[in-house]
């Protein structure tokens, strides 16, 4: 079965599981997982940073890390499309007792005009005010694009020079960093907290990490034993990272030279996608508007050995990861092409898709 779902869908390697295995291992609580210790100083040191933190998953590294730079009753302004604003069930408001204040960026990205203007809004005393932007890079759903570190200095420097902290969800910040040729610490120094995620691109089973400067991991450690995150021997998790790290990074330029491979193909199949677009991992396939059975596409891929996420709202998304080979891109992409043209001219069949968004 050729998976084009998500990253998130990696299994871990070997090497992995071996590691999780031989996992030196003490009580996170107490401080004393020796593992966990040692995989949140290097990943302090790959940053820049002075503290690092593990958590369970990405949400978690987002939640606490607004909840350490956010006073609850203010606001945080986010680019409208964000994962954070769209995807991750509202928790600015449920948990955090903040407003998103959404801004229409173009590719992701908010323009410095766009973030000005926003600022200034929330400085009526009928908004709430505002306290932190948040930022995503890659950004998932403008299709993988990434955001150099200097344009986002210049954003995060805005904020900060009008009170704001700043916090960079860094999902798949690896893959910017390898999209680009830059090192992973370029993109965090001008934030004050920054997520990535392990187990998208890197291939662990879970996991993600909050980084940041002493004061502030200390804060978003606490919130995360508020909100049910503390762990115990949490060492299983930090060295399947460990490998990770070491592994699993400078691999993912075969990733996003297998989702151009992906986009081409499609292209030249008369589908809807700009390869020059491409720039990471995850492709984006405008499907044609009128009749076409979109349920139809999703089943009869699944039939034929392809597992793709329903689509929605007229797109078709696709993500390359480490169990996608060259060869599989271009059997998935003839298949997809094939499966398209058959669902032209089609009803729209029912199907219950419940759960099943391309969101990840």
């Amino acid at each position: 079965m050729i998976d084009l779902r998500s990253d998130t869908i990696t299994t871990p390697t070997p090497e992995m599981i071996e590691a999780m295995s031989r996992a030196e291992l003490g009580d996170d609580f107490f401080r004393d997982d020796p593992t966990v210790l040692d995989f949140e100083a290097q990943v302090a040191d790959l940053l820049g940073v002075e503290s690092a933190m593990l958590v369970i998953s990405g949400t978690m590294g987002n939640i606490v890390s607004a909840m350490a730079l956010a006073p609850r009753g203010t606001s945080i302004i986010v680019e409208a499309t964000a994962h954070i604003h769209i995807n991750e069930s509202g928790w600015p408001s449920t948990i955090a007792g903040l407003t998103p204040r959404p801004v229409q960026g173009i590719g992701g990205m908010i323009s410095a005009t766009a973030l000005t203007d926003a600022i200034a809004a929330g400085q009526s005393r009928l908004s709430a005010p505002t306290s932190l932007l948040c930022l995503e890079n890659t950004h998932n759903a403008a299709g993988g694009r990434v955001m150099s570190p200097e344009d986002l200095a210049v954003l995060a420097g805005i904020a900060h020079d009008n009170g704001l902290n700043v916090h960079l969800d860094g999902a798949r910040i690896f893959n910017a960093a390898i999209s680009l040729g830059r090192s992973v610490s370029d993109f965090v120094q001008p934030v004050d907290t920054t997520t990535f995620c392990l187990c998208k691109g890197l291939s662990c089973p879970l996991g993600a990490v909050v980084a940041g400067s002493s004061e502030i991991i200390e804060k978003t450690r606490r919130w995360r034993q508020i909100i049910g995150g503390g762990m115990r021997q949490a060492g299983v998790i930090a060295a399947a990272g460990r490998v990770a790290l070491r592994t699993m990074v400078a691999r993912l330029e075969e990733d996003h030279q297998n989702a151009k491979l992906l986009a081409t193909r499609l292209r030249d199949a008369g589908l809807d996608v700009d390869p020059s677009a491409i720039e990471t991992n995850i492709v984006f396939v405008n499907l044609p508007s009128g009749n076409f059975d979109t349920a139809y596409l999703h089943s009869e891929m699944l039939e034929n050995g392809v597992r793709i996420s329903p689509p929605k709202a007229g797109r078709l998304r696709l993500v390359t990861h480490r169990e996608i080979t060259q060869s599989e891109a271009l059997m998935a992409s003839d298949l997809i092409a094939k499966t398209c043209e058959a669902a032209r001219g089609r009803q729209l069949s029912s199907v219950n898709n419940a759960g099943m968004d391309a969101i990840y």
